[in-house]
């Protein structure tokens, strides 16, 4: 019984750690995805595809 609890608090402590890492991984993608926005919106002020207020209003939102 006491290697069946031992077992299942490894297993836990293991399957914990992998969410954790998959959280982490998540956030990592999440930053670039809004730096890689962030590149395109800039880009497109400054190429005069979209206003100030267009640029203003998709800043503020992210």
């Amino acid at each position: 019984m006491g290697l069946f609890l031992i077992l299942a608090i490894g297993f836990y402590l293991y399957k914990k750690d992998e969410a954790q890492k998959s959280a982490a991984n998540s956030q990592k993608e999440s930053n670039n995805n809004t730096d890689e926005i962030k590149k395109v919106i800039d880009y497109r002020y400054a190429s005069g595809q979209i206003s100030t207020e267009e640029y203003d209003k998709l800043k503020a939102i992210l």
